[in-house]
């Protein structure tokens, strides 16, 4: 935990203030583990797994789950990710295209609206300049077409941001449900492996970065490819209720035992 403790107080979260967000997040926990043991979820069951006093669990109760709203960035993300990869926003060497704004087929707000219906395509837009992942072509708009292009490499929210707390968030929040459901030997086992080695050149370190900026590079254009035929595929089936993440890190630090 020391990493993360060290990222919140960076952020000026001090203890009270982390523990009174946790204790919400033990209570929203509390009832699927007490229903996988077949056991009863009301006031008492609740506190008694989590140790939270009664006051509060009755509290959080009449608080209640609030609505879920749409993720701007997660639908920023996903066109982010359409863009560098599909075919038909990418030129024959696979590079994303300079796109018109509005219109039909091969457009923007085409490109926007098959990822998300549920945030309009200039909101998306929007957000994903103020965010620098897209850039108008041109000054000022020509008869209603403007343009815009995609920032490959820009996908990074600035330091501090709402945004990069979020990508934060969700990134390691499902890496570490990944791990929880290996630890419950959870069948079939879910993807969550690394490789370690340590006694290491900073020169070797660098080799070592960018094989795997490499390797995730042509991994990334196949995932994105075949999830994309996939998530097409299955829209519409009544059962299409499942989401998937799939990422790659590499952390570089000193050797402790050096």
């Amino acid at each position: 935990m020391a990493s993360l403790v060290e990222m919140l107080l960076r952020e000026g979260v001090t203890y009270p203030r982390f523990a009174t967000a946790l204790k919400k997040t033990f209570l929203d926990a509390a009832p699927s583990v007490l229903e996988s043991s077949n056991s009863k979820v009301n006031d008492s069951s609740l506190s008694t797994l989590t140790g939270i006093h009664r006051k509060d669990v009755r509290e959080w109760r009449e608080v209640g789950q609030p609505k879920p709203q749409a993720k701007t960035l997660s639908s920023a993300m996903a066109v982010f990710t359409r863009w560098a990869d599909d075919p038909d926003y990418c030129d024959r060497k696979g590079r994303p295209r300079i796109l018109e704004r509005a219109g039909g087929a091969g457009t923007f707000e085409a490109l926007a609206t098959s990822v998300s219906r549920d945030v309009h395509p200039q909101t998306l837009l929007q957000e994903m300049i103020r965010l620098g992942v897209v850039e108008r072509v041109g000054s000022q708009p020509q008869d209603g077409k403007d343009k815009v292009r995609l920032r490959m490499n820009a996908f990074v929210p600035e330091a501090g941001s709402a945004e990069l707390l979020q990508l934060f968030a969700d990134n390691v929040a499902d890496h570490m449900a990944a791990a929880s459901s290996n630890l419950r030997r959870t069948q079939p086992p879910m993807l969550e492996q690394s490789v370690y080695a340590d006694s290491l050149r900073p020169a070797s370190v660098v080799m070592v970065n960018d094989l795997a900026r490499h390797i995730w590079t042509r991994a990334f254009h196949e995932i994105v490819r075949n999830a994309t035929v996939l998530s097409e595929q299955d829209q519409d089936h009544p059962d299409a209720d499942q989401r998937i993440r799939v990422g790659m890190y590499m952390y570089q630090g000193p050797d402790t035992k050096a």
